[in-house]
């Protein structure tokens, strides 16, 4: 019985003490994160602005633990996010900063139609940049995530974008898991491709359309953009095609495929015959013959039905 008792007390002390005990635990954690950031050359006085009163995002934890399942067909997924009304919003910023664009899209040697398309998707052309405090949503996921080094490593960057001044604490908002400005880039991102265009000292995607198209074109560029390659073709597969052949690394000669008696919608050859495709069949939709550019869309985001919605959006948006 005095036992049993004991047990009971415990456990009841255990959950009086289970806030602070947890609030200690965030702290020290913290303090270790504020001597490596230090070490990084983050400034302190910096740090501890940024920290101060900050405590972990429950909303963002729950978000981190209950990813939807639901599995949409691909046109399902591409009609919802390109809809006609993004798509004539996509041809109204296109003209309005074609000049931008086009200069970009020059200096980079990458489309300007899939410049555009990208940021209509991730932002709805800045429309929609996120609120969630970027500091707060990463020192979360690291505090206590499934994949804690990862974001780590993300706040320390972030943290490297506040100190260098290239946004401010108030602007540096986005989704909940981190990515922020124009273009959606994680600070890991931002750090290997984000570009001050404007040649302002500053490599701001959340404030300057310059920086974020030219951010978007280096990404690009630095991930294989082949220009004036296509990125992908609508095709019709043969009654018997070995559908061991299809995936987006099984890839092949153009020519190839044709032998296999691939053909265009029409019937037709297939064009391009000495450039390399695989065969992309997303479930509920068509069959494409995929190009290297199709690869190098989802470096940005690893979904088939992305790849295909963001090439897709970048033609309607150039009418062609």
């Amino acid at each position: 019985m005095k036992k049993i008792l004991m047990i009971s007390l415990t456990i009841s002390l255990l959950l009086m003490n289970h806030g602070s005990w947890a609030k200690q635990s965030w702290q020290k954690w913290v303090n270790d994160l504020r001597v490596e950031a230090i070490e990084q050359g983050i400034d302190p006085g910096l740090f501890d602005e940024v920290f101060s009163g900050l405590t972990p995002n429950q909303q963002v934890l729950r978000f981190d633990r209950t990813q939807p399942e639901k599995r949409l067909t691909f046109t399902k997924y591409r009609n919802t996010r390109a809809d006609s009304y993004r798509i004539q919003l996509g041809q109204k910023k296109y003209k309005k900063y074609r000049k931008l664009l086009e200069k970009v899209g020059k200096d980079f040697d990458v489309d300007p139609c899939f410049i555009t398309s990208l940021w209509g998707l991730e932002t709805s052309y800045g429309h929609y940049m996120g609120n969630f405090p970027v500091i707060k949503s990463l020192a979360t996921l690291a505090y206590d995530s499934r994949r804690s080094q990862f974001f780590r490593q993300e706040l320390l960057y972030a943290l490297e974008i506040l100190n260098d001044g290239h946004v401010t604490q108030d602007k540096f908002k986005g989704e909940w898991a981190g990515a922020s400005g124009h273009p959606q880039f994680l600070p890991s991102s931002w750090h290997n491709f984000a570009v001050d265009y404007t040649g302002d000292g500053r490599r701001d995607i959340w404030t300057s359309h310059a920086d974020a198209f030219a951010s978007i074109a280096n990404y690009l560029k630095q991930n294989g953009w082949q220009s004036g390659q296509p990125w992908a073709i609508q095709v019709k597969l043969p009654a018997k095609f070995d559908k061991r052949l299809e995936g987006k690394d099984k890839t092949k000669q153009v020519s190839e495929w044709d032998e296999l008696g691939v053909r265009l919608m029409d019937g037709d050859h297939l064009p391009y015959q000495n450039l390399s495709a695989a065969i992309v069949v997303p479930h509920g939709g068509p069959a494409f013959l995929a190009f290297e550019n199709f690869k190098v869309i989802m470096s940005y985001n690893n979904s088939i039905y992305y790849a295909g919605t963001v090439g897709y959006m970048a033609d309607k948006i150039c009418r062609r």
